[in-house]
């Protein structure tokens, strides 16, 4: 596995569930919408790849892009209670964690509770682990990213506001620190990682989210390497990295025989067109299940369904909800809740 870390040239706006609503927007880029602009980067600068097959079976499977600080990668706290039992005062604090840090990641998927006294909270619901405090004691207080609302108006083709109130509207950006951003986990077969690079970069160029032709979410690939990361040799099962809808490959007897997950919808635009994405249920990044998923790509908008309702449409407006996922012990939590 390959890991991108993303450095952005300006702010970012992205809402993945197509809320509609300018002023909400996501703290991190969905592994389905990533994928999604990935593939249509990769077949425009590839034609002779960009066949329907192409999308339906993408030659590279990838995390959801979770944020960075300096050195220090950032993971999605998972689903179940990872901390030891805390005093009554530290649990508002330690509700408000979203990210942890590699270091914590790693022992949480070794089976342990973690020891919220021997580490450190920073802004953004960021904790990280008294090891990489002493390692990066500038990070102390610092905050990777903040969001900020914006003004604007909206106006009809002639320039007159769309509404009584003159058109008004706030619209949700996020900013990076210099030192901070997203990075993916990718995988895929070696002769394919040069087409990859070539693509993320392209996408860099061309932007991500809403508003690229204003200048948001543009990028550059600030660094690849091969991933380094403390994995258990043996597992009871996995912890995904990526949203996964289970497919016809899915043994859902045997996932589901212990898990903990959460669910979210995913819904949306269709590119370069007025229609939107049915909502479709999935299991959300840091989900545990005992076994090995795999996941599908899903067609939101296939052949019949089209013809049926005479959609303007040459494609099925497919999603890739195949999951990446790193081994773990089960989880002592669920242990108890088995006993």
């Amino acid at each position: 596995m390959r890991v991108y870390k993303l450095k952005f040239f300006s702010a970012l706006h992205v809402d993945s569930k197509g809320s509609s609503e300018p002023e909400v927007a996501d703290e991190f880029i969905r592994s389905d919408t990533l994928s999604a602009a990935m593939a249509l980067a990769w077949s425009g600068l590839f034609p002779e790849d960009g066949d329907p097959d192409f999308f339906l079976e993408p030659p590279f499977q990838i995390s959801s892009a979770f944020p960075y600080i300096g050195n220090v990668l950032l993971f999605p706290i998972p689903v179940w209670r990872v901390w030891k039992q805390a005093p009554i005062g530290k649990r508002k604090a330690i509700k408000e964690i979203r990210w942890i840090s590699r270091d914590l990641f790693e022992k949480v998927l070794a089976g342990n509770e973690l020891d919220y006294n021997t580490g450190m909270q920073l802004p953004g619901g960021v904790a990280l682990s008294e090891k990489e405090m002493n390692a990066n004691p500038n990070l102390k207080k610092y905050q990777g990213w903040a969001k900020s609302e914006r003004q604007r108006v909206a106006v009809d083709r002639l320039g007159i506001p769309n509404d009584g109130a003159g058109g008004l509207f706030f619209f949700a950006l996020q900013f990076f620190a210099p030192d901070s951003g997203l990075y993916l986990i990718a995988n895929m077969d070696a002769s394919k990682l040069n087409r990859f690079r070539a693509s993320l970069s392209f996408l860099g160029d061309t932007g991500i989210g809403a508003d690229r032709s204003s200048g948001l979410g543009h990028f550059s690939i600030r660094d690849e390497s091969d991933l380094q990361m403390t994995l258990p040799s043996k597992s009871d099962g996995s912890v995904t990295l990526s949203l996964f809808n289970p497919g016809s490959d899915d043994n859902l007897k045997s996932l589901i025989k212990s898990a903990l997950y959460g669910l979210t919808t995913r819904s949306g635009w269709i590119v370069n067109s007025t229609l939107g994405r049915p909502p479709i249920r999935v299991f959300t990044e840091g989900s545990y299940f005992s076994g090995k998923p795999k996941g599908r790509v899903v067609e939101m908008l296939p052949a019949n369904i089209r013809k049926k309702n005479k959609l303007p449409l040459d494609h099925s407006a497919p999603r890739d909800f195949r999951t990446l996922f790193f081994p773990c012990i089960q989880p002592p939590y669920l242990e108890e809740k088995l006993s």
